[in-house]
């Protein structure tokens, strides 16, 4: 039975873009230790990966201070995602052209005509 759902899903599934969460993105890139956090130093280093876009004060103490909630010294990926004001995001849409042409001009249409 699992195998016949799961041919199903294969032959009748639905095509969707759904892109990642940035947020995670954007730490991963600047969290040099691999610690799961941003420390003072690694914040004070920080840079927006090419394809996002943030609206933050990066390198300024007073940023660190104020998006590192529980005053550990380090800002975790909950605390990024908890400011409203924190927002890291796309800077192009990646669903925009979804779904993607197929380039040798097939765009699923009938050759009956």
């Amino acid at each position: 039975m699992n195998k016949i759902l799961i041919f199903a899903l294969l032959c009748f599934g639905t095509y969707a873009c759904d892109p990642a969460d940035p947020v995670p993105n954007f730490m991963d890139f600047n969290d040099k230790d691999r610690d799961g956090a941003l420390s003072l130093q690694e914040w004070m280093a920080s840079e927006v990966p090419s394809g996002l876009r943030a609206e933050l004060n990066l390198r300024s103490g007073s940023e660190f201070k104020r998006l590192d909630a529980n005053h550990d010294g380090k800002i975790s990926l909950e605390e990024l995602r908890a400011k409203s004001s924190a927002k890291i995001d796309w800077s192009e849409d990646p669903c925009a052209f979804w779904p993607w042409k197929d380039q040798g001009g097939d765009e699923n249409q009938s050759a009956v005509k």
